[in-house]
């Protein structure tokens, strides 16, 4: 064990230091394969925290808070889970997907100690100046991985910024997760740009989905992923000509309602299971639906996010629909596969415009 750690201190000081960059507290460096390095271990969205005890018992809430989310599926999923891994057990933690390291400069205890042994002198003199610093890393000890060190000139300052930065980490882990997907989700072939010829859209489309519904007459189509052991997904875009002066977050859900209803087989939903958000799809400002479908004529249910927004060019209201079917399991992975293609969306007289 001993050897591993003089390693690993190797490894973080090399590191921390050629993070260090004059004025930047936050600072995210490239995320390059080595292909000497083992793939990271455990689950993607379990994040392990080091810290020394004062500091996890005041950061434990607030990070807590951050991570663990809940996304309203059906069974309310949490978006990460926060794990505490004992410092003086490194060796079996270090090459996992998610970590961060607390750093108190002010404190002897072992996790901070340990931090500030290897930190190098520009970190500590950037901690000291700015009062606080967040330094991330991708594949450390292992490809696929996402190191996160956040450090303060004292604890009040360490426990603010964790605090002050909550939505920042949260959106980094977010990032990464959705960029393990997307790079897992784009490994396999797509569909060219003719298979959406007769539509005023293209989409970067995996050909694992295979077309469920097609309305052309309608400007409605849909596509769906069936594997073994995992959540059915169906991905359907929908546009309607109308004036900007009628397109808003009711259209969005009288819209979802109608299609749902015609499509997918009575599927439907209530007011009191759904949300309804402004967000921003494939650079298109709008609104977003989330929450919980049924359907009655076949005693079923699931999860679905349905995204909207209005093309002025041509005077067009669009509805991006994702639903997922899994009774056995979670859904939230699935959601945010049917997203980042769903971002893919182009409209082609954008496309046009960009060329």
């Amino acid at each position: 064990m001993k050897g591993i750690k003089i390693v690993i201190l190797g490894i973080i000081l090399f590191l921390i230091m050629s993070c260090s960059q004059k004025d930047n507290i936050h600072k995210t460096k490239a995320k390059g394969i080595d292909p000497h390095k083992p793939m990271a271990w455990g689950h993607k969205q379990t994040v392990y925290v080091f810290a020394d005890d004062n500091v996890w018992k005041y950061a434990k809430g607030h990070l807590v808070k951050t991570l663990e989310r809940l996304r309203f599926t059906t069974e309310n999923e949490k978006v990460f889970v926060v794990k505490r891994a004992p410092i003086d057990n490194l060796d079996n933690f270090y090459k996992f997907n998610n970590l961060i390291f607390f750093c108190d400069l002010e404190s002897t205890d072992e996790v901070s100690t340990y931090i500030k042994e290897i930190m190098g002198s520009i970190v500590e003199s950037e901690v000291n100046e700015n009062l606080v610093g967040m330094y991330t890393k991708d594949n450390v000890w292992a490809n696929d991985q996402f190191v996160l060190f956040v450090l303060g000139s004292n604890e009040p300052n360490l426990l603010k910024f964790n605090i002050l930065q909550s939505h920042n980490i949260f959106d980094l882990f977010k990032n990464k997760l959705f960029d393990r997907i997307k790079r897992q989700l784009y490994k396999t072939s797509i569909y060219s740009d003719d298979r959406f010829k007769t539509f005023p859209w293209s989409l970067k489309l995996p050909k694992k989905y295979i077309l469920y519904k097609n309305d052309t007459a309608n400007n409605f189509i849909s596509f769906i992923a069936r594997l073994r052991n995992k959540p059915d997904r169906y991905i359907s875009v929908y546009y309607q000509k109308i004036p900007k002066d009628e397109f808003g977050r009711d259209w969005l859900k009288e819209t979802r309602k109608n299609i749902s209803w015609k499509y997918y087989d009575e599927d439907e939903f209530f007011d009191r299971d759904v949300k309804t958000e402004k967000y921003e799809l494939a650079g298109n400002k709008g609104w977003r639906l989330t929450g919980r479908w049924q359907n009655k004529k076949h005693s079923v249910g699931g999860a679905f996010q349905s995204f909207a927004f209005y093309d002025e060019i041509n005077e067009l209201a669009y509805l991006v629909d994702n639903s997922v079917y899994h009774p056995d399991g979670e859904k939230l992975d699935a959601l945010y596969e049917l997203e980042i293609i769903s971002n893919t969306l182009k409209l082609k007289q954008k496309i046009i415009k960009e060329n």
